[in-house]
């Protein structure tokens, strides 16, 4: 009963915002993050989604705009596999922000996953994102959310470069915004094969009451 209501608590403040796009930033050489892991991972991310805001919104020395996004950091069923989900408001066009960030991602860090292995493609039902993206809330003491790699302003939106596209692409090599740029037909389908398998199983659930 009471995740339930903290589950409802999140789904309420969550549906605010225009939420278009899911991503989930793998990695593909746990081997070089050197120190603490958890540690290292969340630098990464940060990084990844602070050279994003640069682009989009070009440097500031204070108060730097940021694009609103909501992280969910999960370690996966044996606790040794760091990943990160996010719920995001794109600032460009969908299709081509979901190519930027993962070719950035990929670009960047050297144990990032390759796009192929990441999977960032514009949401079906913001319900079932925020849903999926909680579905380690309860596995430690402190929560999946992170709130150093969030950012949610419900006001006016920042004044997005006209370049924003051109400087996104200068964070990524041309290989992986081509790799990234074909997998994201398979991340669309990937994400809509598993909402009808979860809606299956809700109907299920439903019938079995």
């Amino acid at each position: 009963m009471l995740q339930r209501k903290i589950n409802a608590a999140w789904e309420y403040w969550l549906e605010k915002d225009d939420w278009n796009v899911f991503a989930t930033l793998n990695f593909g050489h746990l081997s070089l993050l050197e120190g603490n892991r958890s540690d290292a991972a969340g630098k990464l991310w940060r990084s990844c989604l602070s050279t994003v805001d640069r682009a989009v919104y070009g440097q500031t020395r204070k108060n730097q705009p940021r694009f609103n996004r909501v992280a969910f950091r999960h370690s996966g069923a044996n606790g040794t596999n760091p990943h990160v989900h996010i719920l995001l408001r794109s600032p460009i066009p969908t299709h081509e922000f979901c190519v930027a960030l993962n070719a950035i991602w990929a670009t960047k860090f050297a144990p990032a996953a390759n796009p192929v292995s990441n999977s960032i493609a514009p949401i079906i039902t913001v319900k079932g994102a925020i849903g999926y993206g909680q579905h380690e809330e309860f596995r430690n003491d402190i929560g999946a959310f992170d709130d150093r790699l969030s950012h949610s302003t419900l006001g006016p939106a920042h004044h997005v470069r006209a370049d924003a596209l051109q400087r996104l692409h200068a964070q990524a090599s041309k290989a992986n915004l081509v790799k990234a740029r074909l997998a994201l037909p398979d991340h669309i389908k990937t994400t809509q094969a598993n909402f009808d398998r979860r809606e299956r199983m809700r109907v299920a659930a439903l019938l079995c009451v």
